[in-house]
């Protein structure tokens, strides 16, 4: 089980002597026409958990560039994951499932670029090519549905036993994953046991929650947190998070993502100071 004092122990630091480098670099890939919203969630959400320099890889036909001056924004072009063998890659969110968006995936594996975290369309395609195993070192964020596309098998056998699920999945893609829903598991390489994280939030089952929750994971990776650390940390926060807006006062119904990116800050400093 998860507990506070975990994560109070593994939030990053700054010093008087820290500058941006010490936050990372995250890259988004995500967002393709008319889905901006998923890989913008995933950007602001880097920038509000730490990240050095945030970088977003999306359609720029109509990006709405002003309203964004958090990070840095890039086509979807395989030529833009050149020099950036040290960055910290969220990719999937409103990604897509052609033919081109399949080769950048093929550039992170074929150049072993060390921390990347897999979401949304991207599980898709990975599920659609069968590529397994993968880096010890990326990351997996499946649902339920998205597992079972994984695994080849039905929604309702993942539902019926989630653990034996995750322990297929691991044994097949040899990576860290972790299963979403109201009770977060994770599994990895590096952890001898799963981990179990109970959400009393019920405002997080929406849309763009999940996009948020990437960003988060970049963002703690970009910043030095091995993989499952970095999972364990964004899993909380992101519980909590929601658990104290629902504590404002209000609705269970009403949470937005971006009422998520907003309460990030005072949630990590409620816990780096309890």
């Amino acid at each position: 089980m998860i507990s506070k004092a975990h994560i109070k122990k593994w939030l990053p630091r700054r010093f008087r002597s820290s500058n941006k480098t010490d936050g990372g670099k995250v890259l988004i890939i995500g967002g393709g026409q008319g889905l901006y919203g998923a890989g913008i969630l995933s950007a602001l959400a880097a920038t509000r958990s730490g990240a050095g320099y945030t970088h977003l890889m999306t359609d720029l036909s109509k990006f709405p560039w002003l309203k964004f001056p958090d990070f840095i924004v890039h086509p979807l072009k395989l030529s833009e994951l050149k020099n950036k063998m040290d960055y910290s890659i969220g990719i999937g969110p409103g990604l897509g499932l052609t033919k081109n968006r399949m080769t950048l995936l093929r550039y992170l594996l074929k150049n072993n670029i060390e921390k990347v975290t897999v979401d949304a369309d991207a599980l898709s395609l990975i599920a659609e090519q069968d590529i397994a195993p993968l880096p010890a070192s990326w990351i997996l964020t499946p649902h339920e549905g998205e597992l079972a596309r994984l695994l080849k098998i039905k929604s309702s056998e993942v539902k019926a036993n989630r653990q034996k699920a995750l322990l297929q999945a691991s044994k097949k893609y040899q990576c860290t994953i972790l299963l979403k829903g109201s009770e977060t598991l994770i599994s990895s390489p590096a952890m001898e046991k799963i981990a179990s994280l109970h959400s009393k939030a019920v405002s997080l089952s929406k849309a763009g929650t999940g996009d948020v929750l990437l960003g988060m994971i970049a963002a703690f990776r970009a910043q030095g947190l091995e993989a499952h650390t970095a999972c364990l940390v964004a899993v909380y926060l992101h519980a909590k998070a929601a658990e104290a807006w629902e504590s404002e006062g209000n609705d269970q119904l009403s949470l937005r993502p971006m009422d998520l990116v907003e309460n990030i800050s005072s949630t990590l400093y409620l816990i780096r100071n309890s």
